[in-house]
């Protein structure tokens, strides 16, 4: 490479450089705890044979407890119940209620 090749190579480097060292460095994300929170809801309609529900609550150290149901066309119940600690992620507990009839008054 001739000289005035080295040169604009050098010169292209220092510019980089002191872009990359005037960037402002990425903003550090606070940590904030956890914010405790529950919710719950229901759907029932006999008409159409609906029949589904969720509900999940966490408290103050992100512990999350929760479960869903929900009514299978062959008539069983799938209830779902799970668990979220630490590391140990999505932790589900699954049942099935064969023959469930959750419109009939019993």
């Amino acid at each position: 490479m001739t000289s005035i090749k080295w040169l604009m190579c050098a010169v292209a480097l220092v510019c980089v450089s002191i872009r990359y060292a005037n960037a402002a460095p990425a903003p550090q994300e606070e940590e904030y705890p956890p914010m405790p929170y529950e919710y719950k809801y229901d759907v029932e309609d006999p008409e159409k044979e609906l029949y589904f529900g969720a509900n999940e609550a966490s408290d103050a150290q992100g512990k999350v407890i929760g479960g869903y149901r929900v009514l299978l066309p062959d008539g069983r119940l799938m209830i779902v119940e799970y668990t979220v600690e630490g590391d140990s992620g999505f932790v589900p507990k699954i049942s099935f209620q064969e023959n469930a009839n959750p419109f009939t008054k019993g």
